[in-house]
């Protein structure tokens, strides 16, 4: 698997912010906020920052030359380059969103996820006056939507163009996501972003689907495993064998551990790749480490007797 990268727009209200931590936590990758970087730089008092803060002070967005330098200084460090990220409050105008995207691909990394939260004014102006404490007047909220949007059109239709644009073996995507939704169902739709074919056995995205699969399916093995493992790239390619090979009679599939960490406790695994052997709803056995396609074929004949 591929390191995730999202970028995340929303007009004030949709719950940006706490949607990139969530996911960021979920995925277990950096979460970026254009808003802290430059708060960190100005508090630290270095060249960015001492530039940046007029603008700050005078409510004004940080020029887009600024904001450049600043998310190029964070993104060379190593935890975004291999992890993958979250990124929020950034782009705020297309001269930032096209530069990113060339900066990004130059230094060799694939185009990112962009995602949507799409939301009624009604919806945003009743959720901003239950956050704020000082009720600003309904017309004041108003206009300042009207502003955010017109700022996020040149964005959308950006983003919406480069991803119609996008051949064979370019994972870019653009989604709009409905915020209107409950919190749960905006963060499960974010969490099924940027998600890629992982071969033949396919991906298991949270606990309730595995649950669903334990009832379900009489046979079903499961393998647990994560984009940063070796060890799990190791075994990838028996697990895919054993999909082919069972396609018939046993389901096999993958669970993404980053995603789901209550699973080591659940199941009380001691560590991954680790693939677990279902019948009937009960686990009969687990194998923990890189083990042979013979020794996975072999805990399928044991599932099948």
């Amino acid at each position: 698997m591929k390191p995730k990268q999202l970028i995340l727009l929303g007009r004030p209200g949709a719950g940006v912010k706490t949607q990139a931590i969530a996911l960021a936590e979920r995925w277990q990758v950096p979460h970026v906020s254009m808003g802290e970087l430059v708060r960190g730089a100005i508090a630290a008092e270095t060249a960015i920052g001492l530039e940046a803060r007029p603008y700050v002070e005078a409510g004004e967005p940080v020029p887009d030359a600024l904001a450049m330098k600043l998310i190029r200084k964070r993104f060379e460090q190593p935890d975004t380059m291999l992890k993958g990220w979250v990124l929020e409050g950034f782009p705020r105008s297309l001269a930032q969103a096209q530069g990113f995207d060339q900066w990004w691909a130059a230094v060799g990394q694939p185009p990112a996820t962009v995602a949507y939260l799409k939301a009624t004014a009604e919806f945003l102006i009743i959720r901003l006056l239950n956050e704020s404490s000082e009720k600003p007047p309904i017309s004041a909220i108003r206009e300042r939507l009207e502003r955010s949007q017109q700022a996020l059109e040149p964005l959308l239709e950006y983003y919406q163009q480069r991803c119609s644009e996008s051949g064979p073996g370019r994972p870019t995507q653009f989604a709009t996501i409905q915020a209107n939704l409950s919190s749960a169902e905006v963060a499960s739709a974010l969490a099924q972003l940027g998600e890629e074919d992982t071969g033949a056995a396919k991906l298991i995205r949270d606990q309730a689907e595995l649950d669903a699969l334990l009832v379900s399916e009489p046979l079903l093995v499961v393998d647990c495993m994560a984009s940063w493992c070796g060890s799990c790239k190791q075994v990838t390619p028996a697990i895919d064998k054993l999909a082919e090979t069972y396609s018939n009679s046993v389901m096999v599939r993958k669970i993404d551990f980053d995603a789901n960490r209550q699973i080591t406790k659940r199941f009380e695994l001691k560590g991954i790749p680790a693939v677990m052997f279902f019948k009937n709803g009960e686990r009969l056995e687990t194998l923990t480490g890189i083990k042979s396609y013979q020794e996975y074929n072999a805990a399928v004949t044991r599932l099948l007797a």
